[in-house]
C-alpha cells in the first residue's frame, strides 16, 4: 500500500454490510422506508441531469437510486464498498433490463472510479462512515472526478450547528424516530449516534468549501441534510 495510514473504508462501522443476509434485511427495510421515486426526482433536479450526462454514485447500496437516475442520463457509474451490495444491485439492474449502469466495488477513498470526468456525483447516507479527516479527503476526491462546473448532491445525517444541549437534541431526535418509525429504527438511531461518524453542519460546509465546492442549495428534513454543490470551473 502506498499510504499505509489510509483509512480502510471496507471495515464497516455499525452494521456489517459484507454479510449477505444483512444486506437482504437492509434492502427489505429500505423498500418500506424509502420513497425512491421522490429521491430520484430530487437528485436528478439537483444534478441538472441531461440525456448526455454521466453520473457517479458513491455508496449505491442495493442500487435503487442508480437504476432510477439511469433513465435520465447517458450512464451511471455506481460504487459501494460492500461486494454483497453490488451483487444485489447488479441482479436488480439485470432483472429490470437496465444496461447503462456500471456497478463496481469502490468507495470514497479507494476502488473503482469513473474512467471519465462526470457531470454529476451523488452520495446519500454514506459519508458518515468516514471520520472527519477522511471526509475531507473523500470530498476532494469527488471534486477531482467532476468536470468543471459539475454538480454534487450530498445527503447525510448532519447535526445542526449551535445546539446548546446535544443530549437534549439527541433525546428528542430518538423520540421522534420512535414515534414515526418504531423501536427498531429508534435503536438503530441510538447506535448511529454512538458509533458512527456523523458530524456538524459547520464542519461539512467548511469541508465542501475547502474541496472547491460552492453550496447552491441546502435542504434539512428531520435528521438529514442535503447539499447541492457546484464544483468551481477550472
Amino acid at each position: 500500500m502506498d499510504n499505509p495510514w489510509l483509512y480502510d473504508e471496507r471495515s464497516q462501522v455499525g452494521t456489517d454490510y459484507a454479510d449477505a443476509s444483512r444486506v437482504s434485511q437492509y434492502d427489505a427495510g429500505m423498500q418500506r422506508l424509502r420513497d425512491v421515486s421522490r429521491e430520484v426526482e430530487i437528485a436528478a433536479q439537483a444534478l441538472s441531469l441531461s440525456p448526455s450526462a454521466t453520473v457517479w454514485e458513491i455508496g449505491c447500496g442495493t442500487g435503487e437510486l442508480a437504476i432510477g437516475i439511469a433513465g435520465k442520463c447517458r450512464h451511471v457509474y455506481a460504487t459501494d464498498v460492500s461486494p454483497a451490495m453490488i451483487l444485489v444491485a447488479r441482479h436488480k439492474a439485470s432483472e429490470r433490463g437496465i444496461a447503462n449502469v456500471t456497478y463496481e466495488e469502490g468507495g470514497f477513498l479507494t476502488g473503482y472510479t469513473p474512467p471519465e470526468p462526470v457531470q454529476g456525483a451523488v452520495s446519500q447516507l454514506t459519508l458518515h462512515h468516514l471520520p472527519d479527516l477522511w471526509k475531507l479527503t473523500a470530498l476532494r476526491r469527488v471534486a477531482r472526478h467532476l468536470s468543471p462546473n459539475g454538480r454534487f448532491y450530498l445527503r447525510d445525517v448532519i447535526y445542526p450547528s449551535g445546539v446548546p444541549d446535544y443530549d437534549a437534541y439527541f433525546a428528542g431526535l430518538i423520540a421522534a424516530v420512535r414515534s414515526a418509525a418504531g423501536d427498531e429504527l429508534a435503536e438503530a438511531t441510538v447506535a448511529h449516534i454512538r458509533e458512527e461518524y456523523s458530524t456538524f453542519a459547520w464542519v461539512i460546509e467548511e469541508m465542501l468549501k475547502q474541496s472547491g465546492f460552492t453550496v447552491v442549495d441546502k435542504l434539512t428534513e428531520r435528521f438529514t441534510t442535503a447539499y447541492t454543490c457546484v464544483r468551481a470551473g477550472r
